[in-house]
Order: C-alpha cells, then sequence, then structure tokens
C-alpha cells in the first residue's frame, strides 16, 4: 500500500530519536564516450566530461538535546501505550492518556492518583497538576505523570492490557537509557568519518592535480578508464 507522510515538530507529543551516525558519501565518475570512441561526423570527437561529488554529515533529523528521559516513545509500538510528551526536558504522560488507554473514566484515575499511598515528596516530583480545556471549552483537571508516577500508578492496574502496558513502558524506558548512556560511540563515530573524508580529499586533489594530467599528457588509457 502506499505509505502515509507525517511530519512532526521538535515539540509534537509523540517524538522520536534518531541516533546521530557520521557517514562519507563520495562519487567520481564519467559522462559521455571515451576520447577516442567513434562519433558522428557532426560531433567531431568524443569529449567525456569527469564529476565529483562529495558530502559529509550525521544521518537523521534534527537535534535535541539528550536527557535522561526524553522521547521514550521511540521504540514503542502505537498500540502498546498511551500518549508520552517531552515537557521541560522530562518524558511524560498523562492522567488523560492513561483513562484514555484503559478504557476508563478520566475523574476515576484522577481518584486513583489521589488515592495512591505514596509520600506528599513522590507525588510532588512525579504527579504535576495541569489541566486541560475539553469539547465544550471547560477547564479541568489533570495530572502529568512522570515514568516513576507511572509505574506506580500503574502497577496498581490489572489484566491483560495493564500487562502490556507496564512491559512497553519499562522496555521502552529501558531502551532509551540505554541509548543515552553511550553518547560517546556516536561522537567518535562522527569523528572518524570526518578524519577518513579528509584523508580521501587530499588523495583525490592529488589525483586532479598531478597524476591525471600526468597521464593524460601521455595518452594513457588509465587516463580515460579510471
Amino acid at each position: 500500500g502506499v505509505l502515509e507522510l507525517l511530519s512532526a515538530t521538535n515539540d509534537a507529543p509523540a517524538s522520536f530519536l534518531l541516533s546521530q551516525l557520521g557517514y562519507i558519501q563520495i562519487m567520481v565518475g564519467w559522462v559521455g564516450a571515451p576520447k577516442g570512441a567513434p562519433v558522428s561526423d557532426n560531433a567531431g570527437y568524443a569529449n567525456p566530461a569527469q564529476f565529483t561529488t562529495s558530502e559529509i554529515g550525521v544521518s537523521g533529523g534534527g537535534v535535541t538535546s539528550k536527557l535522561s528521559e526524553a522521547a521514550i516513545m521511540a521504540t514503542v509500538p502505537t498500540l502498546a501505550q498511551p500518549e508520552i510528551s517531552v515537557i521541560n526536558g522530562q518524558a511524560v504522560t498523562s492522567s488523560l492518556a492513561v483513562a484514555d488507554y484503559f478504557t476508563k473514566r478520566h475523574d476515576d484515575v484522577l481518584k486513583k492518583i489521589r488515592a495512591l499511598d505514596c509520600s506528599p515528596e513522590f507525588t510532588a516530583r512525579n504527579f504535576a497538576v495541569s489541566d486541560y480545556t475539553d469539547a465544550s471549552g471547560r477547564k479541568l483537571p489533570c495530572y502529568n505523570i512522570t515514568r516513576d508516577g507511572f509505574a506506580f500508578l500503574a502497577m496498581g492496574f490489572t489484566g491483560k492490557r495493564a500487562a502490556q502496558f507496564k512491559e512497553a513502558y519499562v522496555n521502552a524506558f529501558n531502551q532509551m537509557e540505554k541509548q543515552l548512556s553511550t553518547p560517546s560511540v556516536l561522537s567518535d563515530a562522527a569523528h572518524n568519518a570526518s578524519v577518513l573524508y579528509s584523508y580521501i580529499s587530499s588523495i583525490h586533489q592529488v589525483w586532479l592535480q598531478q597524476l591525471y594530467p600526468m597521464l593524460e599528457k601521455a595518452e594513457s588509457p588509465l587516463a580515460v578508464s579510471l
């Protein structure tokens, strides 16, 4: 089928992490027939042209700060969890998203959060009171919930979907933290690519300025075949 093209900004609710991997692309080629090839009388003689292109860069889209709980949604199937957002550099879900996923009434989820048997300090760190505007234009309360807050809350839910929900979130957080713990590998790859590109560029300049003119002047077959 035809793939659907979606676009998002850095603050889109569903963020994706793109690993930075350095790359090099270099192409040297010829256009046209080689010298000495038979051509029509009107053309006169073969006149091939050489082209060279090169590029060094980093794969992926826009780059944002890598924070310990950013863009957790990268590896979780769409139907396996409610929406995750990044707010003030922290990955959070919401009481609305939890209610929607578990097909519960939102006010019941709010009651569940308020009845959690945890310390005031834990509640303050992991359940931020917020609000939203409903379809009728009313502003109503909700909660933004961190990873730890979610884990505490989700353990109170039961059933098959609750189990899938917990497992998907745990896997997503773990994979993101694993990726964020090895930024030096990505940096080293980009550095190595830059050094390699510098060497190849130097060799290519020697070829264009010295070796190729000598071969062409001597009418060497290498000037045509390379």
